[in-house]
């Protein structure tokens, strides 16, 4: 209710915002006051936030950093093999297609 009309609560203290997100997410300040304590919190408080966070978005596999990701169907079996024996397999037929053309070549040359 409070993003609609465009009204930000301001707390007056770690109190009343703590009130106001205990309430949960059904009040409309919720995010508000968790934002509030957040911007006033000891910097240990803050690293065990973003260790939290990271933590949630690895179990959720929401991390997208440099590391492969392998896709696996239902059965769990990963085709990533398939694409380099589909990849050999069309370089294979190129190259028999190129020996094919200049046997020819070299058969009308003679």
């Amino acid at each position: 209710m409070s993003e609609q009309s465009g009204y930000t609560p301001t707390f007056t203290s770690s109190g009343s915002a703590l009130r106001t997100l205990r309430t949960g997410k059904r009040n409309p300040n919720w995010k508000a006051a968790a934002e509030y304590l957040i911007e006033r919190a000891a910097p240990d408080v803050k690293l065990l936030i973003e260790a939290a966070t990271q933590i949630e978005m690895e179990k959720e596999g929401l991390r997208t950093d440099k590391r492969e990701v392998v896709v696996r169907t239902a059965t769990g079996f990963s085709w990533d093999w398939l694409k380099w024996v589909a990849l050999g397999a069309a370089g294979l037929g190129l190259l028999a297609l190129l020996i094919w053309i200049l046997d020819n070549a070299a058969l009308r040359a003679c």
